[in-house]
């Protein structure tokens, strides 16, 4: 069986996971099925930020360490030792993670251990699991990816605000990776003021923008206000769509589907 390409990059691959759960958890119609919601997300949270966090340290190894002693270090390490320690000793400097991030994301993994391992009748882990906002969860994992990347004076990934590109097939779609240029050409597109074209002006924008946790916190909340995907353009229906709600059949139909009548449009434009 060959792999899409939505299975190249672990971190992204679980935070996706993370958003797209926490999202089914605010909608949620019960207990039950917000219960599986929100357990599923504190699982793909705390699995997206050790999979970012390996992947880290992995970078950082590669030029001293062979495979095997890369492997060990990875294996071994506890996960509230990674996210405490790793960053300084991967970066050379500790992060701005705010405590209250940091504390946040203890308790979602102490409540995840109880989850797979009880210890009690387990009614008070499911009041403890009810008390988490599920979208704080995906707010802190974001937190924690952007204020890493700023310490390393690094950009940080345009999937952290939980938006995909679905990347349109004739009867089937999948989610794929898109440089962050493509990034500001669709937030162009949702009716933001992003200078996308200008290279000059578009570099300092990012570094601005996708480089800092104040610019994650400004596009965050403004996303927060678009209520519609990418628009799709008649000429060309296989155009990557950045889209809110990429797991939604409405949305692979709307965002990731290149109908027959589109394809015609299409062409009618070539001959054109």
């Amino acid at each position: 069986m060959a792999l899409g390409p939505w299975s190249v990059n672990p971190a992204w691959q679980n935070f996706s996971s993370l958003f797209r759960e926490a999202s089914a958890a605010l909608d949620a119609p019960t207990d039950m099925e917000k219960s599986h919601h929100l357990t599923a997300s504190l699982y793909f949270g705390i699995a997206a930020l050790e999979a970012f966090l390996n992947q880290q340290m992995r970078f950082h190894l590669a030029s001293s360490k062979n495979g095997e002693e890369i492997f060990q270090k990875l294996r071994t390490g506890r996960f509230l030792k990674k996210i405490k320690a790793w960053p300084a000793e991967i970066i050379g400097r500790p992060t701005s993670v705010k405590p209250e991030v940091l504390e946040l994301i203890e308790f979602c993994n102490d409540i995840r251990g109880d989850l797979t391992h009880p210890k009690t009748i387990g009614h008070d882990i499911y009041e403890r699991l009810f008390a988490v906002e599920p979208m704080s969860v995906v707010d802190a994992v974001a937190n924690y990816i952007v204020c890493f990347h700023e310490a390393q004076g690094a950009r940080y990934p345009y999937w952290v605000f939980g938006w995909n590109y679905l990347n349109p097939r004739q009867g089937t779609h999948e989610i794929i990776l898109i440089n962050d240029q493509q990034f500001t050409h669709s937030l162009v597109a949702l009716g933001f003021d992003v200078p996308s074209f200008d290279y000059g002006r578009s570099e300092v924008w990012k570094d601005k923008y996708l480089a800092t946790l104040e610019g994650y916190v400004a596009i965050r909340d403004a996303l927060l206000t678009v209520n519609r995907c990418e628009p799709k353009f008649d000429r060309f229906p296989f155009q990557p769509k950045l889209c809110r709600r990429w797991w939604t059949t409405e949305h692979h139909k709307t965002c990731g589907y290149v109908s027959e009548e589109s394809l015609a449009n299409a062409r009618k434009f070539d001959e054109a």
